[in-house]
């Protein structure tokens, strides 16, 4: 045979063997996004507490890593066994950034179908992480509406909202800094769709604002109409960095406007509804350290939240997310004490509650 003929024949074996293995997926390494560039000091967070510009920085190189280990690792299940071998505090978010990293695995060919039977249904645990993470995705390919309503249809009708989150949040994260007009960008979606994105915008500030409350409110208002929807992404977010200190978040709900209130407190139930889900013994470990009161009204809410889930999922309604959202925060101004201080006399005292 002619050593040409020899060296077709080794490169097709070796091609067939990239392809069986997975290991031609080392080729997206040059999409790869450097952990350490991901940090407090280089994006101009304005975090200057020791610990919490470790936290922070932690959180988002744990997104980069999670990422990277979704479009390299060869094996599907080899970026989720990484992604779990994380502390439990930053594990969520490197399956927030595996999510994201999605449709690049699959060379770009998405379906959303795919997308819930590949990802979520695995894990419903880290659902809510999931769908923030596609849509973070979307917002860094710059998707419009229409594309990024392909991108949702087919999803569970609840949780595609997420998806509007995490384009929100890359577009207030990454771009408001250098230009704040990026967020007229998600004035063109449509319903309900336009305040879960600016509930992203609320998330991302909390972070570039984190201990500037006095700038956090101030871009926020910024925000005009949807500065509200922005108020229950900072709850969200508060809550979801530090569920282990309660009181960073209660202290700066004491600081916000009333019209805010009750925005950021559903969006504190949701955050920590997210957190019961990921790890529940950690979520355990975590209230331990607060008040009592605070404990009950926590296990109350995400016990209220359950159910009004499960009866809108129930109705079928069009409008399921935003009608989800309300109820729960309707439920919780009239029962609960804000913020998550303590339960009403009518309501029961919970008992060790486990989360659906």
């Amino acid at each position: 045979m002619p050593v040409s003929a020899y060296i077709v024949l080794i490169g097709a074996v070796g091609l067939c063997l990239l392809a069986v293995t997975g290991w031609w997926r080392l080729a997206f390494l040059a999409f790869r996004v450097r952990p350490a560039s991901m940090t407090v000091q280089r994006l101009g967070l304005a975090v200057s507490d020791p610990a919490d510009v470790h936290r922070v920085n932690t959180i988002l190189q744990s997104f980069a890593s999670g990422f990277n280990a979704m479009i390299s690792r060869p094996r599907a299940p080899q970026w989720r066994r990484y992604c779990d071998s994380l502390p439990a505090l930053f594990g969520p978010f490197a399956h927030e950034g595996a999510a994201m990293g999605f449709t690049l695995r699959r060379l770009f060919g998405y379906r959303s179908a795919d997308f819930e039977d590949l990802i979520v249904k695995p894990r419903p645990d880290m659902r809510y992480l999931y769908y923030v993470g596609l849509g973070f995705w979307s917002g860094m390919r710059s998707h419009g509406p229409r594309r990024l309503g392909r991108v949702v249809r087919g999803l569970d009708t609840l949780h595609l909202y997420l998806c509007y989150d995490g384009y929100g949040f890359k577009h207030g994260f990454f771009d408001y800094p250098r230009n704040p007009q990026c967020l007229g960008r998600l004035d063109a979606f449509q319903g309900y769709a336009r305040n879960a994105a600016y509930q992203g915008v609320g998330r991302a500030f909390f972070f570039r604002f984190m201990q500037r409350t006095d700038l956090l409110i101030e871009h926020v208002r910024r925000l005009g109409d949807y500065a509200a929807d922005a108020a229950g992404g900072m709850g969200l977010a508060s809550v979801f960095v530090f569920p282990d200190r309660l009181e960073v978040a209660r202290k700066l709900a004491t600081a916000l406007p009333l019209e805010w209130h009750d925005d950021f407190h559903v969006g504190m139930c949701f955050g920590l509804k997210a957190r019961s889900l990921n790890d529940p013994e950690q979520f355990e470990r975590d209230l331990a350290g607060a008040d009592a009161d605070v404990r009950a009204a926590v296990w109350a809410s995400i016990r209220e939240c359950d159910r009004i889930e499960l009866q809108v999922r129930a109705e079928g309604r069009e409008d399921g997310y935003q009608e989800w959202r309300r109820q729960v925060a309707a439920w919780m101004a009239d029962h609960i004490e804000y913020p998550l201080a303590g339960i009403g006399p009518e309501v029961p005292t919970p008992a060790r509650y486990q989360p659906a």
